[in-house]
């Protein structure tokens, strides 16, 4: 089956930063699970830092797969992960769908400066500058 959805990954210092777009079908949630896992710093303490701002949902069973996914980030040295959800309620349903997790653990922000904010107080510093991936973000704006 064809992959549907659209992501980027980057490292920057040991912040994993995931940028995702369009609709997932969960041939595309695994294939960019892959991706994160060959990027991880695996043996060395580190954050995620997941911007979905043009994320347009996903199916139930990409939803189903992000438990597992976020168990694997912290078996291999994800400390916490900030998610990026501008729209409530994609956020709302992300939440729901992916299993709820304690808030020191995973927290969602409706802005990239309060998810920067809340990186570098656990001890992971990022400014909303250091973001990588502003031209995917432009390229992949639904009204573009």
């Amino acid at each position: 089956m064809k992959i549907h959805g659209e992501w980027e990954i980057s490292l920057v210092g040991n912040v994993l930063v995931r940028t995702t777009a369009g609709s997932f079908n969960e041939q595309g949630t695994l294939a960019c699970f892959r991706d994160t896992q060959k990027k991880a710093p695996v043996g060395t303490p580190w954050a995620g830092l997941t911007n979905a701002a043009h994320w347009e949902m996903s199916s139930a069973r990409s939803l189903q797969a992000f438990p597992q996914m976020r168990e694997w980030a912290f078996q291999h040295g994800c400390v916490c992960l900030a998610v990026v959800v501008p729209d409530q309620m994609r956020m709302t349903i992300h939440q729901r769908q992916t299993g709820n997790l304690p808030d020191n653990l995973v927290r969602y922000f409706s802005d990239m400066a309060e998810a920067c904010a809340w990186l570098t107080a656990k001890g992971f510093p990022f400014t909303p500058e250091d973001y990588p991936h502003a031209d995917f973000i432009e390229r992949t704006r639904p009204d573009h």
